[in-house]
């Protein structure tokens, strides 16, 4: 029932991706925001999202699912990384969210496969339970970043506070 329920679930979400690439898409096209970062970083998630969900019908069973979602991920990384690098595009607060939040799933995945695969575990327990929730509770914040392009979480700005402050040690220990 769960692994159904969960599979309906990655349905809505690859949607989400697929719209909030839409929308973006249309905000530009309109010339209502001129955000190529937000545009790009929404058209590589809703790929990367859609290949993944239907190559998952084809390996399905295999003790390597959770390694090719752990791949898919640093692909997607890597090439909305490079795409901003090429393009010397500055990043959006939505495509911070998204790197955030893939490389939170790529070290759940990872710790899946080690779990599954070379632990041989079988019997579910409060990691597994954790790991489906965190897993669809980012992809969803993934989705609403790149569809408001907000620091709702507050993780931009925590995050140059850390850097101002680690910056600042730095030079007085200079």
């Amino acid at each position: 029932m769960f692994g159904e329920l969960s599979l309906h679930f990655e349905t809505i979400v690859v949607l989400g991706f697929i719209l909030a690439f839409i929308f973006n898409l249309s905000f530009f096209l309109l010339k209502l925001s001129q955000n190529s970062s937000l545009l790009f970083s929404s058209g590589v998630m809703a790929i990367s999202y859609f290949l993944s969900n239907h190559f998952f019908d084809l390996i399905l069973g295999t003790s390597f699912q959770y390694l090719i979602w752990l791949a898919f991920d640093l692909v997607t990384i890597s090439f909305i990384w490079l795409l901003h690098k090429v393009l010397k595009l500055r990043f959006s607060t939505a495509s911070t969210y998204v790197f955030l939040g893939l490389s939170i799933n790529s070290i759940l995945f990872l710790l899946m496969h080690i779990d599954i695969s070379l632990l041989a575990n079988r019997q579910h327990w409060w990691f597994w339970t954790t790991y489906s929730i965190l897993v669809n509770v980012f992809d969803f914040l993934m989705v609403v970043a790149l569809i408001i392009n907000r620091d709702f979480l507050f993780i931009v700005k925590g995050g140059r506070k850390i850097t101002k402050h680690f910056s600042r040690s730095e030079v007085q220990s200079n």
